[in-house]
């Protein structure tokens, strides 16, 4: 991390960054995280970083709880002749887990989070590796009995052999003559081999090799004479059992190596998650957000909170520096929060810049600065023999040096240390230098000749510390667009010093500091009127858009409920037009055949045609309804159509375009017809065959095709393609049904002959499919 930016206490972000990692090589990268240069760079970054947020708030994130570094097994892995021992390989089989469990989380919510999947999707997640792990090495990173048939057998041995040692020791303590020399029925081990502790005084009772004593002397490790062979054959077992677990860890081993390469891409993105996790955790505990990123220098900061002052103190900041303000001139009183504002500007935008989430509204806009160049505190060098002042001139002029149109500067009490009119002067004129420049600056000051001449420069933003006179004490709130007043008297008169001593030091204040304090005094009163009528407007505005709000809401209600009835009432009457509709069909077959006067049709004709335009045009004048566009008319006069709601067949008189509509003559009523509730009948081929209608008349063929399917479904299918033919004005179509066994043909026929639809049937020409196609005429 860059010493420069200690002051903004950078580091202590990124302490609790490390704190939260788990892998040595990530707390490495956040030591030397670095501020991004490219604004692509760090739009890729923070889009990850928002899905992973995302992802832990709503849909539980991922467990890295058994994460490790699994990147120093990679090196002995690769050296022919290592092997990697149980213990390493249950802690690989644990990240392997860790990184399966992960992609698989990842998977699921692929959809939602692509740029998280897009980490994973690539590499595989090695799961056969877990299991060749599993058949040898147990939960708590033993070899397991069952690793291989040799060691099932030396471990069986062994238990044997052991089971053989505990009956002789058994005896051994269990024997009369020998009881009173045993000083712990205790088996232990000494140099490897099973032992017995007896007593010194009576180690002659019981024959055999002593191993060891205890520190007194008192107890004496005796390895019986009766348990030497069998200690030896164990020891021999044991050294075989090493020799065979040797070799079932070279196995594994060398099939990890098969696999190196996709190991080393699962660790390098098990370290990305465990990076990409530490900035999450951070942005969750802090409750920080992405900052919107720009490709120039502004810093819009919305409720940004110092994220090492207690949330129940901090007070949030919201200020602005854009492309019209360079400078942003703080005053205010001491301990009022001037240092904070300045730390919390430069320590956002360094956040910001490293790829980090910062404590503020998602509604803050951080620019793309190559650098944060400070100067707070006014600590003195010791080393350099340098004053508090000197120390803060030279600083600066190390600032100015490295500052560029795209760095931030940071200066704290600009000009303090010296005297206060050079002191003054020498501040006026590190502004109108960085005003110059055109460089973001935020800059702290107490002289009121340093206020004054930030006021009346272009380019320059006041800003000031609320300070309340009458508890005394900072609210800690910046003020934007107000120069701060001095306090210093009113302080001092709060706290007991005499008016004849204020009054006194009043006069002592130079008329053109009298002046400013005025000034200031001024602005700050007309602000708070402004911001009390502020407050008044926005109440008033917020009430009259609830009125409104409620009036258009009571007109919307109203609307809907009248169309509501009268659509209803409409729908009857169309409803009633349809039923005479149906009425006046019946009458005219009626009428065709003489059984009805013709004067009695005409005046049924008449007055259902007055209602239906009645009705028609009511309904226009009074419901909202959608407009749409007229059907293209293209029928003729003297043509024949379908009228669709009678089934009749009639011949066009006249063609109204205007209201979409046409005059229809069927038999001797002359009926008005919309253009919609008509359809065109295809003329008839002239040939000597029977033909198959081709014609197309709302999505009806001439033939029905019900090859494949059986006798019921095709009747089906037939009876309701008859109904839709007949409707579309076909006279004779085709049932392709084919030959096969003739079963469906039968049973067709057999429907045929019953078909209230049917006049006639016959087979079909041998040219039109013979006995696979049944030709019928239509009643």
């Amino acid at each position: 991390m860059n010493k420069k930016y200690e002051v903004l206490e950078y580091h202590k972000i990124l302490n609790n960054l490390i704190d939260k990692s788990k892998l040595e090589i990530t707390k490495e990268k956040f030591i030397d995280l670095k501020i991004y240069t490219e604004k692509s760079e760090l739009d890729k970054e923070f889009s990850i970083l928002q899905d992973l947020l995302d992802f832990y708030k709503y849909d539980g994130g991922f467990d890295l709880e058994q994460l490790s570094n699994i990147r120093r097994f990679l090196k002995p892995i690769s050296i022919f002749g290592n092997y990697l021992e149980s213990e390493d390989l249950d802690e690989l089989r644990k990240n392997l887990i860790v990184y399966r469990v992960s992609k698989s989380r990842a998977k699921n919510v692929r959809d939602k989070y692509k740029q998280i999947w897009n980490i994973f999707k690539d590499v595989n997640d090695l799961k056969d590796l877990e299991n060749f792990i599993d058949e040898v090495v147990d939960d708590n990173g033993n070899i397991k009995d069952n690793a291989s048939l040799t060691l099932v057998d030396i471990r069986k041995q062994k238990t044997i052999i052991f089971n053989n040692i505990k009956e002789k020791f058994d005896a051994l303590i269990n024997n009369k003559d020998t009881q009173r020399a045993i000083q712990d029925k205790i088996i232990t081990k000494r140099n490897e081999r099973y032992v017995i502790a007896i007593k010194t005084d009576f180690k002659g009772l019981v024959r055999g090799i002593e191993h060891d004593r205890s520190s007194t002397g008192s107890t004496s490790f005796i390895e019986p004479l009766n348990v030497v062979s069998l200690n030896n054959k164990l020891r021999e077992y044991e050294a075989r059992e090493k020799e065979e677990i040797r070799k079932i860890l070279l196995r594994i081993t060398e099939i990890l190596r098969g696999k190196l390469e996709d190991l080393e891409l699962v660790q390098d993105i098990l370290e990305r998650i465990d990076f990409l996790n530490a900035k999450v955790e951070y942005a969750i505990d802090t409750k920080s957000n992405i900052p919107k990123i720009i490709n120039n220098t502004k810093i819009h900061l919305v409720d940004a909170r110092h994220p090492f002052i207690s949330k129940d103190k901090v007070v949030p900041l919201s200020f602005d520096l854009d492309e019209h303000d360079k400078i942003m001139l703080i005053t205010g009183p001491n301990t009022g929060g001037k240092t904070v504002s300045l730390k919390v500007a430069g320590l956002f935008t360094l956040m910001a810049l490293s790829g980090l989430a910062i404590p503020a509204s998602e509604k803050s806009i951080i620019g793309m600065f190559d650098n944060v160049l400070s100067d707070i505190g006014d600590e003195q060098s010791i080393e350099q023999s340098l004053s508090s002042f000197s120390s803060h001139v030279r600083s600066i002029s190390e600032i100015l040096n490295q500052a560029t149109s795209k760095s931030l500067i940071l200066l704290d009490e600009l000009g303090s240390g010296t005297d206060p009119s050079e002191g003054s002067a020498f501040a006026m004129a590190i502004i109108d230098h960085i005003l110059e420049r055109k460089i973001k600056s935020l800059i702290t000051t107490h002289y009121s000749q340093v206020k004054a001449h930030a006021y009346t420069h272009e380019g320059i933003k006041s800003a000031s510390m609320e300070f309340n006179a009458e508890t005394l004490s900072p609210t800690y709130r910046l003020l934007v667009g107000i120069p701060g007043e001095s306090n210093a008297l009113i302080i001092a008169s709060k706290y007991g010093i005499s008016k004849d001593i204020i009054d006194n030091a009043k006069s002592y204040i130079s008329e053109d500091n009298r002046e400013v304090e005025k000034m200031l005094s001024s602005i700050k009163e007309k602000n708070d009127t402004l911001e009390a009528m502020n407050l008044e407007v926005n109440k008033l505005k917020e009430e009259l858009a609830n009125e409104k709000a409620n009036y258009e809401y009571k007109i919307a209600e109203f609307e809907k409920e009248k169309n509501n009835v009268l659509k209803e009432a409409y729908d009857k009457a169309e409803n009633y037009i349809k039923d005479m509709q149906n009425k006046a069909k019946a009458l005219v077959d009626k009428i065709n055949s003489d059984n009805v006067k013709k004067e009695e049709a005409k005046i049924l004709q008449k007055n259902m045609n007055m209602i239906k335009q009645y009705i028609e045009d009511s309904k226009k004048e009074n419901v909202v309804v959608k407009k749409y566009t007229k059907s293209d008319i293209n029928f003729e006069v003297n043509e024949e159509v379908l009228v669709k709601t009678l089934n009749q067949v009639g011949k066009v008189m006249r063609v109204i375009p205007e209201k979409n509509s046409l005059q229809v003559q069927a038999g001797i009523l002359k009926i008005m017809v919309s253009v919609d509730d008509v359809a065109k009948i295809p003329k008839k081929k002239n040939t000597r065959q029977t033909n198959v209608v081709n014609a197309k008349v709302t999505l009806v063929k001439g033939e029905i095709d019900v090859r494949g399917k059986n006798a019921e479904e095709s009747i089906e299918e037939i009876e309701t393609y008859f109904n839709r033919a007949i409707l579309n004005g076909f006279t004779t179509v085709a049932i392709i049904h084919g030959k096969g066994t003739m079963v469906l043909r039968k049973k067709i026929h057999e429907y045929l002959k019953k078909s209230v639809y049917v006049k006639e049937f016959k087979d079909g020409h041998p040219s039109e499919g013979g006995l696979g196609i049944t030709i019928v005429t239509l009643k």
